[in-house]
Parts: C-alpha cells; sequence; structure tokens
C-alpha cells in the first residue's frame, strides 16, 4: 500500500500541485481513508520529499540512460528534453512554483540535489559539443552549466511566466533554444534548427 500511495501522489502532485493537492484528495484517489495514509507517510511533507526523491532517481536513471547512447552532444541533449516531458508528465509549471513557495526547505534540497547531479552531467555534454565544433570553444564551461540549471527553476516562477502566456512545454522549449543560441557555434545551429525541423514533420 505505502508504493500505491507514493506513485498516486507523485502523479497527482506533478499535474496539480504540491500545495493544491490535499491528503484528503490522495485518500479518496485510492479509495482509502487518511489515516491509512498516515500509518505510512507522517505528513505531507513527508509524503512530498518521498515523492520527489522518487522523481529525482527515476529521470537520473533514465538520463544515465540516455548519455550511455553517445549520441552527438545537440542530439543528446534534445533526447534529455524529451526524458524530462516523458518523466514528469506535467502539464504546468504549477507544482514546482508551489513547491519553491510553500515548501522552501524541500525545494533548497532539491537545488542541492540538482547541482550535485545534473551539473556534472551538463559539463560532460558541453565538453563533447566543443570538441564536435557545435558549441564555440571559447564559453565557460562550468558556468554555464550552472546557469542553465538553476534558470530551469527559475522558468518555473509564476510569476514571471504566468501560465496563461506559456504552457510548460513552450517555456521549457524556449528555455532550451535560448541555451543552444547563446553556446552553438553556426554549425551547432544548424544542426539544432534541422533536428527541430525533423521532429516537427
Amino acid at each position: 500500500m505505502e508504493t500505491q500511495i507514493l506513485e498516486k501522489a507523485t502523479q497527482m502532485f506533478l499535474l496539480q500541485g504540491f500545495k493544491t493537492v490535499t491528503m484528503d484528495d490522495i485518500a479518496s484517489e485510492l479509495s482509502i481513508s487518511k489515516k491509512t495514509i498516515y500509518q505510512h507517510f507522517s505528513s505531507k511533507p513527508e509524503l512530498i520529499e518521498k515523492a520527489l526523491a522518487s522523481i529525482n532517481a527515476k529521470f537520473l536513471q533514465q538520463l544515465e540512460l540516455t548519455v550511455k547512447e553517445d549520441r552527438e552532444a545537440i542530439p543528446e541533449l534534445l533526447a534529455a528534453f524529451d526524458d524530462i516531458n516523458d518523466i514528469f508528465l506535467v502539464d504546468s509549471s504549477g507544482c514546482f512554483y508551489q513547491l519553491s513557495k510553500y515548501y522552501p526547505k524541500l525545494a533548497q534540497k532539491q537545488k542541492v540535489f540538482h547541482e550535485k547531479k545534473y551539473v556534472k552531467i551538463l559539463e560532460k555534454n558541453l565538453e563533447k559539443g566543443i570538441r564536435e565544433g557545435v558549441y564555440r570553444s571559447d564559453i565557460d564551461v562550468d558556468f554555464i552549466a550552472r546557469f542553465h540549471i538553476a534558470s530551469l527553476t527559475a522558468i518555473e516562477d509564476l510569476d514571471y511566466f504566468p501560465e496563461s502566456d506559456y504552457t510548460h512545454i513552450e517555456i521549457h522549449s524556449l528555455h532550451l533554444e535560448y541555451h543552444i543560441r547563446s553556446i552553438a557555434t553556426d554549425k551547432g545551429l544548424k544542426m539544432y534548427k534541422d533536428l527541430i525541423q525533423n521532429k516537427k514533420q
């Protein structure tokens, strides 16, 4: 039952938001009592923390599989972007905005996890792209990697990017394009445009 609760809660948090979803909502979806949930999770913050750990583990596992396929740098980056959409199943930025606003300690733990795990992976992608000639050789790899991961958090801020103006997919697509255009050579930009065009067809 603990696994079922965690899976359902994780799904609901991603789709509706960490603040919006209540323990009563989760109990109702599973047709169990709220008391049953508290037998496995002492509080909602604990359930959220376990849900985040589950999301992180699943995404990191998929990302590592993607990297192991040893694609060229830009196709690899686009594949990682697809992994985000497949794993998170998020229709809006609201869930992570709510996490930051209402559960700041858990949001801070997420930042620490991202810095430890994702920055190094992105640095390797940047170094590969430089070797391939699709990323500029004069970029600061460490700064670009940190900035890209940090800005992923920033674009979840609904005060700056309200859902009425941007869908979750749109804002992440624009963010990815901004990243590519800021580091790509002419060769890299052409490859990126060709790959995007092929995806649309």
